[in-house]
């Protein structure tokens, strides 16, 4: 069965820790609910600013309580799966090359079919494709023609990319900005994937980087 990630773009060829303590959530992970860092994020840059007029900042009580639920199960989930070797033998696949600030995607077994699950990942994200590679993150990805209401709060803020060079026989994403001649060469065919919508949620720690918003596009370690 192909999986959801190979079907939508096949169309085309054809945490956390932490508790709330007010509405800025005054926690050891505050900035979860409170992002100091606001100025690269999926949803302020290029086609996507319309889509979220509202800047990123800090959410009152009840929705960060909702958040850091969620975020934690998604990341005791993710983290069953520390390094690359554990992840491979799960079962999940390499679907990527590595991409700067974003590392190497890893999808979960079965695809990326199904609605949207704040606490199951469809894709993790690894500082490397090597065995002992480490875990830096995680992807949520949804298909439709405008980014799904996702997370409580609206901090997420989800991106799509218009055009991927895209592998069919090795069900794999080549690069993210190469020409058609380029990417011909380099043995795919470039497709819109516009809507295929995603949003990265980072751990709130890695390789001794306390990420400043969880959901920014790119880690400044990777």
């Amino acid at each position: 069965m192909t999986t959801g990630l190979r079907a939508a773009l096949l169309l085309s060829v054809s945490v956390f820790a932490g508790a709330c303590a007010g509405p800025a959530a005054e926690a050891s992970r505050g900035d979860l609910c409170s992002p100091t860092d606001t100025a690269v994020n999926d949803g302020h840059g290029g086609p996507f600013h319309e889509l979220y007029p509202r800047e990123k900042g800090s959410l009152d009580s009840s929705d960060c309580s909702e958040l850091l639920s969620l975020l934690r199960e998604a990341e005791s989930f993710a983290g069953q799966f520390p390094t690359v070797a554990e992840v491979t033998a799960a079962g999940w696949v390499e679907r990527a090359v590595y991409i700067e600030g974003q590392g190497v995607h890893f999808e979960a077994p079965g695809g990326t079919q199904g609605p949207f699950d704040p606490r199951r990942p469809r894709f993790l994200l690894y500082d490397g494709s090597e065995l002992e590679s480490r875990l830096a993150g995680m992807m949520f990805l949804e298909t439709g023609d405008v980014p799904p209401a996702g997370f409580p709060g609206g901090n997420d803020h989800w991106h799509n990319h218009p055009h991927l060079c895209y592998s069919q026989a090795r069900d794999f994403v080549l690069g993210e900005h190469l020409g058609e001649a380029q990417c011909a060469a380099a043995g795919g065919v470039v497709v819109d994937a516009s809507r295929l919508w995603m949003v990265h949620v980072w751990l709130p720690e890695y390789g001794g980087h306390e990420i400043a918003d969880v959901f920014n596009r790119s880690h400044p370690l990777l």
